[in-house]
């Protein structure tokens, strides 16, 4: 069943979902950069600024459905001494700023709910617009473990198995395609939002 979003739940997602994309993307830009790739900077997107990470279907993703994707950064890996190395770096360092944004989000959460007047719906919105946040940076993290382009885990596939990631581009657009009808039947949601909440919940947050 395909999942029907509310207007509330749109706005909710929003401001964290934003931030999500904009933060895996620039992350990604800023560790290609510093391990050698100087080509990033004159692609414009050594920036925070939105328009420069943001891809139009995957900020709609996002904000609707809470999973979606960014403009993938164009990186060029022959430019690293060592191609497997700067990989996972490069993969590592977007994952940890999702994971470290969610902590903080849900941080801020109970931070709120600490001196929340329940009856102010103004708190109540807010009180959502940060929970919201903090769940969709964590799942934006685990969900880019998924070795479909433009998720970042096919850079991680490629640096573990060239072989296999050249079998997977193969079927790029079918395996598009299958992604998002994973996100829009709820799977994405079922999977990686799950994840977490038992992410978030383990640490008491």
């Amino acid at each position: 069943m395909i999942l029907i979003p509310t207007l509330t739940g749109i706005l909710y997602a929003l401001p964290g979902g934003i931030i999500a994309i904009i933060a895996h993307e620039y992350a990604k830009s800023v560790a290609a950069y510093t391990l050698g790739d100087k080509s990033i900077r004159g692609k414009g997107r050594l920036s925070p600024n939105p328009f420069k990470h943001m891809d139009a279907l995957g900020f709609i993703f996002m904000t609707v459905f809470r999973f979606g994707w960014g403009n993938p950064v164009g990186i060029n890996f022959f430019t690293f001494p060592n191609k497997r190395k700067a990989t996972a770096v490069i993969f590592a360092v977007p994952f940890l700023t999702n994971i470290i944004l969610g902590v903080v989000f849900m941080l801020a959460t109970r931070f709120w709910v600490a001196g929340m007047d329940w009856s102010n719906q103004t708190h109540l919105h807010i009180f959502m617009i940060l929970r919201t946040a903090a769940h969709i940076n964590i799942g934006h993290a685990l969900f880019n473990l998924l070795p479909i382009h433009p998720l970042s885990g096919t850079m991680l596939l490629n640096a573990l198995s060239p072989a296999a990631a050249l079998k997977m581009a193969q079927y790029e657009k079918i395996l598009q395609l299958v992604l998002a009808f994973f996100i829009l039947l709820g799977g994405a949601q079922a999977v990686f939002g799950n994840l977490s909440i038992l992410f978030l919940e383990a640490f008491w947050l």
